[in-house]
């Protein structure tokens, strides 16, 4: 009997220290969440006091850079142009000063490319200007108004255009691949389209009537008085032809742009 109450008493503690246990471990668990709770507050706090900076930031920064002309204007385009000034000018006017040194720099720019490339072309054609031959055929006068009128029609924009269309018709006529007689080089087929075309089937020269420089650039050329292109350069296009393919280009001369090949140098 005595051994039966002493288990029961045993039983009874360790019960009780279990429970003890229990609640121990109950708490301590319910301690650590409440501290998590707390800490994710604080760090929620802690980001909005740091997005609340931010803003701040930001507004200072705003206020500091409204102080700017453009930006004032930007952003409160409703105020009055001559109530916002800089060093005596509104802001209306700084932006048509603005905008003119851009168009004068864009004029300038293009000014300065088109001035190249003709000190380009000029020194080409100095630099390789063919010697000059006078044509020995006998031409008759029929035959020399044709040339006249198609030299016109291919390049008439002055003495220098239509001495270089002459010039390539008299490279062809010195070259193999030609005929020997210049007549037969400006009526060969598909070649000089001003004396014949083959889309309308007509002859455009016929109602040309050309200037006294075109006129005065052929007899020099044909006297052998003068020539400004290299005799390698027998072929030309407008001058909207830039690239001509198995070609290579030679240069602008009036309203024409001036291509050889190179087995032809």
């Amino acid at each position: 009997m005595a051994s039966s109450q002493g288990q029961n008493t045993f039983y009874d503690t360790r019960v009780k220290n279990q429970k003890y246990i229990f609640f121990v471990f109950l708490s301590y668990i319910i301690r650590n969440r409440d501290s998590e709770i707390i800490r994710q507050e604080k760090n929620m706090n802690r980001k909005k006091h740091g997005n609340y900076r931010c803003i701040l930031l930001v507004l200072v920064l705003w206020l500091f850079w409204f102080q700017n002309v453009s930006a004032s204007q930007m952003l409160f385009p409703f105020v009055a142009d001559d109530w916002i000034s800089f060093e005596g000018r509104t802001f209306l006017q700084l932006q048509q000063e603005k905008k003119q040194t851009e168009i004068k720099k864009q004029r300038n720019h293009k000014k300065s490319n088109e001035k190249s490339n003709k000190i380009s072309n000029k020194k080409k054609v100095k630099e390789t200007m063919a010697v000059p031959v006078k044509y020995d055929n006998e031409i008759s006068a029929g035959d020399r108004q044709i040339l006249y009128k198609v030299v016109s029609m291919e390049c008439d924009t002055g003495y220098e255009g239509s001495l270089a269309v002459i010039s390539c018709m008299l490279n062809r006529l010195e070259s193999d691949k030609y005929p020997d007689d210049l007549m037969d080089v400006v009526r060969e087929k598909a070649q000089f389209s001003a004396y014949y075309d083959k889309k309308t089937e007509t002859y455009p020269y016929i109602d040309r009537n050309p200037s006294q420089e075109c006129i005065q650039a052929v007899d020099d050329a044909l006297a052998g008085k003068k020539r400004n292109l290299p005799s390698y350069i027998m072929y030309f296009r407008a001058s909207s032809y830039k690239k001509l393919k198995g070609y290579k280009k030679y240069g602008q001369i009036g309203d024409n742009t001036y291509f050889y090949k190179e087995e032809d140098r």
